[in-house]
């Protein structure tokens, strides 16, 4: 019982923390510079621990149900971190400004898969070859499943250019149908993605972090807590972060443009990079990467399709453009594996260029 109650108390310290932030930042007067900075120090380690919370509960549902670390990686760890920003164009589309929610939720929609295929790919790639310069792994190279990541990107690119050849023929009623595909087509993509098989040698090593205070076997109800609560400190964390992001900038006079699409995508996307980066250093590079293909599968047919039959999909050259740089990417990646049968550290830094082309066409 004394653990029990250790357990709440302080998940109610971090809630009562968070809370007691945000109210400092909304809606009072500007915060100082060290206030500011605490509380963008505060949510990135709530979300640090939400993201810890969240990838151990993962392994442990992987474990339970005897999943590969590409199946558990595509759809529990990737729809999971991937909620957060997906629901942004929802809340844009229902509560926002008549005469932006539609531009609000496109951008936003379109936005996910490109910063995932782009910057967080780069981020992947830079991990693996700092942990080669450090001496930590044998090569610069990610040991991932193959085959997943093949289909994966196959899937997605499919997909693209689906959606950019509709964004071009602008077609109410093909959008619509087309949604209902993409809707659909994601449940095959569950279907094909559970019969993913494990590399030989992959296994789950990670202790059950509510175990410490629980004292109790791996019971499914408490790792499915887990990972909710989890899930609910990144989101929680990601907010905070956000907002005091958007506060520095305000008070350090920096440009709406520069927080629009630097700043803020970057935030928002914090919990699949979070994740990947930390399963890359564990050297379960399967995981990191199927967390991000698997987000990038999700983001570019659930919220997508949501887009297609709900708005009038009215899409410009910044929202083409980063249709075009993901399908990119992703085709990159999907040629030099099929041809060399690797994936070096090096390749993924591609994304960065062309994130870095994104940004000075934008400012």
């Amino acid at each position: 019982m004394k653990k029990y109650v250790i357990l709440i108390i302080g998940l109610l310290l971090i809630s009562s923390i968070s809370v007691y932030f945000y109210r400092a930042g909304h809606g009072g007067p500007s915060p100082s510079y060290p206030f500011i900075i605490t509380g963008l120090l505060t949510g990135m380690v709530i979300i640090l621990g939400g993201c810890e919370l969240f990838a151990n509960g993962v392994e442990c549902l992987g474990e339970r149900f005897n999943l590969s670390h590409a199946t558990a990686g595509s759809l529990l760890a990737a729809v999971g971190t991937a909620l957060p920003e997906t629901m942004v164009p929802i809340i844009a589309l229902i509560a926002g400004k008549a005469e932006h929610r539609e531009a609000i939720a496109v951008g936003a929609i379109l936005g996910a898969p490109f910063m995932l295929s782009t910057l967080a790919m780069c981020l992947l790639g830079m991990t693996v070859i700092g942990l080669k310069v450090f001496n930590k792994r044998k090569r610069p190279h990610m040991n991932i499943n193959l085959n997943a990541l093949l289909f994966e990107l196959r899937f997605f690119i499919v997909v693209m250019i689906a959606v950019f050849i509709a964004s071009l023929i602008k077609e109410k009623t093909f959008n619509q149908i087309l949604g209902l595909i993409l809707f659909i087509s994601y449940g095959f993509f569950i279907l094909y993605t559970m019969k993913h098989e494990s590399l030989e040698g992959e296994e789950y090593t990670e202790h059950f972090h509510f175990g410490i205070f629980l004292g109790c076997p791996r019971r499914l109800r408490w790792i499915i807590g887990q990972v909710l609560i989890g899930l609910f400190f990144i989101i929680i964390g990601a907010h905070l972060f956000v907002e005091y992001i958007s506060l520095f900038a305000i008070k350090s006079g920096i440009p709406a443009l520069v927080l629009s699409l630097l700043i803020a995508p970057v935030a928002t996307e914090l919990p699949e990079k979070f994740n990947s980066i930390t399963w890359t250093l564990k050297g379960k590079d399967t995981f990191a990467m199927a967390n991000v293909t698997g987000a990038m599968v999700f983001q570019s047919t659930i919220p997508v399709s949501i887009g297609l039959l709900f708005t009038e999909w009215s899409i410009h050259t910044t929202e083409l453009m980063n249709i075009t740089f993901a399908l990119s990417m992703a085709l990159i990646i999907m040629l030099f594996v099929t041809a060399k049968k690797r994936l070096p550290g090096l390749l993924l830094l591609t994304g960065g260029i062309f994130y870095l082309i994104y940004i000075i066409r934008a400012i």
